[in-house]
């Protein structure tokens, strides 16, 4: 069985988003069990609906589409869990509860437990 996969994705600039979500969808679609938790200006732009902002204009012709959808189809069809610490949430100005709608509200601890039983990247 494949080890899960923790990624830790903060990066405020699309380019990094899009990294991020590819790589995440890449390894659930190779059978992966995947936990994306979003901090700092990725939560802050997903929570506020904005995570799609700042994609170049050759993203269209490249064929890459929206982040939040890419992210929403690999939740639905992959198993691809969304999460984000309680703490990061509050930091980013949301209430955890509310926050709870949109993605897994956990700990930071309950993370490290995930990471450290299989792999762990940061963006």
């Amino acid at each position: 069985m494949a080890r899960p996969l923790t990624l830790l994705l903060s990066a405020a600039d699309w380019p990094k988003r899009w990294l991020g979500v590819s790589l995440a969808l890449t390894a659930a679609a190779h059978g992966d069990p995947v936990r994306l938790a979003l901090s700092g200006e990725a939560l802050r732009l997903f929570l506020g609906g904005r995570f799609d902002e700042g994609a170049p204009p050759g993203a269209a012709e490249a064929r890459v589409g929206s982040l939040a959808a890419m992210l929403e189809e690999g939740r639905q069809a992959l198993g691809l869990r969304l999460s984000a610490c309680a703490t990061d949430v509050r930091l980013a100005g949301f209430d955890p509860a509310e926050a709870a709608a949109r993605l897994e509200v956990t700990s930071l601890p309950e993370l490290w437990r995930e990471a450290r039983a299989g792999r762990l990247l940061a963006l």
